[in-house]
């Protein structure tokens, strides 16, 4: 008999002092940087080191290392392809235009009016119509070229880029490309083509220096992409795939006065005409080809520190809104099944892009690159950073008992984390005076003894936390003190 009661309560002691199974919760916050792929200038720095009184050369030279400023040949030309793929373009003039078979040698001029230029009946030529539906001139070979006398071209279509109705510097060339389908080729100097990039590429209010950047920065890319195979139709898109070209009604005479000022000038890398890569913002950090698209670095866009990207801010993607996940809703949003319980990334030391994110879920385990995850998640660039937060506690445990804090901080903050409490039924978080002291991998443990019922989170910065509660019960039997045992 005494056994028997000795053996009951060596098994009510068990029930009282056993721990609770641990539960474990998991904050994934994604925060980041910078508009675009960051590589050499930042439309925003330049606009910061501006209004700091910097030059536009030295801004230049900031951006794109080792190089100097130099010039062009005037008359340079750019063909941009302004619209693919369809069957028919409208064009009209105000003044009469000159429409040139090349392939003839033929030219032939129409008074003002509206025309529409739609493949012929048979293969690789072209037919004019006039506003009545009329043919007007047929038999003509492709490329046909529509040539201004004294009033720019108006495209009565929409480019490539979405303007509809505009008026264009420069000769139109209309391209078959099919049975029934027609290419449209603006064929215009290098500096109107600059013209119509800088108002649509950078604010027109923004300081003349700043404008000037844009404008040798357009200029340089623009002659340093020129296509020299000789079966090329074109140079450059109409649009953000090459430069952000508009028309004529878009341009404006502060950016006109940037175009002029620089004229011919190009930025140059060892006698050579340097390709200006640019974007909106680069977070405060330049990238690298490499650490962006995974291509060969070019000696001159090298990552720098872009101490004025924020422009005092005014740049809204200097620093990014943090976005909160958990476990499920990261793996949706990356494409991938299952839960995400743990995060690992590689990170490019010099430009601070994401080159790699490895995601150990539930499936097991997923890797990404950097730009991958950015195109999958329409991120405003690869300048992110996924912050894992991970906090592990038992449900409960008996009052006086330890309680053991476990989780994981990754990648690991540059400033000390804390543990804040709050106590049941209060709504103020206090913060212990004791830190968790992160192992290399993110990890800490933590031996709490609390008295009450409470909740614990992390705070790290930039990042959310999740919260766990953990019941604190009494140490003694729920079933009351044991009675006398009968002998």
């Amino acid at each position: 008999m005494r056994r028997t009661i000795a053996a009951v309560l060596v098994v009510l002691v068990a029930a009282v002092t056993a721990v609770a199974p641990a539960r474990a919760a998991t904050d994934f916050t994604l925060t980041g940087h910078g508009y675009g792929h960051g590589i050499g200038m930042s439309q925003w720095g330049a606009y910061g080191y501006a209004t700091h009184g910097w030059q536009y050369p030295a801004i230049l030279e900031h951006y794109y290392r080792d190089t100097s400023l130099g010039t062009i040949a005037a008359g340079t030309m750019v063909r941009v392809l302004m619209d693919q793929g369809h069957g028919a373009y409208h064009v009209s003039f105000s003044a009469a235009a000159r429409f040139q078979d090349q392939t003839a040698g033929t030219s032939q001029s129409l008074a003002a009016g509206s025309y529409t230029v739609v493949p012929g009946a048979s293969p690789g030529f072209l037919v004019v119509r006039n506003s009545s539906g009329q043919a007007v001139l047929s038999g003509l070979h492709s490329p046909l070229v529509i040539i201004p006398t004294t009033q720019p071209l108006k495209l009565d279509d929409t480019s490539m880029a979405g303007y509809t109705g505009g008026h264009w510097y420069g000769s139109f060339r209309v391209i078959r490309t099919g049975t029934s389908t027609l290419d449209l080729v603006d064929y215009v100097s290098i500096e109107r083509y600059v013209a119509g990039i800088v108002p649509n590429e950078m604010s027109t209010g923004w300081p003349a220096q700043a404008l000037d950047v844009q404008a040798v920065c357009a200029r340089s890319y623009a002659y340093a992409t020129l296509n020299h195979s000789p079966t090329a139709e074109f140079d450059a898109y109409d649009g953000v795939r090459s430069q952000q070209y508009g028309p004529i009604e878009h341009q404006h005479p502060d950016t006109t006065a940037a175009t002029t000022a620089t004229a011919g000038k190009v930025v140059k890398y060892q006698g050579a005409v340097a390709t200006t890569f640019f974007s909106s913002s680069s977070g405060g950090t330049t990238s690298s080809e490499q650490a962006s698209w995974g291509a060969p670095n070019q000696p001159y866009l090298v990552p720098v520190t872009d101490q004025y990207d924020a422009a005092g801010g005014l740049n809204p993607n200097h620093t990014w809104a943090p976005k909160l996940y958990g476990p499920a809703s990261l793996a949706t949003a990356l494409g991938i099944p299952g839960q995400v319980a743990s995060i690992d990334q590689t990170v490019d030391p010099a430009s601070l892009r994401e080159l790699t994110l490895t995601l150990h879920t539930t499936r097991g385990n997923v890797s990404r690159l950097g730009r991958t995850v950015a195109s999958t998640m329409a991120l405003r660039s690869s300048f992110f950073r996924v912050l894992q937060v991970t906090l592990n506690a038992p449900s409960s445990v008996v009052k006086g008992k330890p309680l053991l804090l476990t989780g994981r901080v990754w990648p690991r903050p540059g400033t000390p984390v804390t543990i804040q409490v709050r106590n049941a039924g209060s709504t103020t978080w206090q913060t212990l005076a004791d830190r968790p002291k992160l192992a290399a991998n993110g990890s800490f443990k933590m031996t709490r003894f609390p008295s009450g019922s409470v909740s614990y989170r992390i705070v790290r910065p930039s990042a959310f936390s999740p919260v766990i509660s953990v019941t604190v019960t009494g140490g003694h039997s729920a079933f009351g003190p044991l009675a006398p045992a009968r002998l």
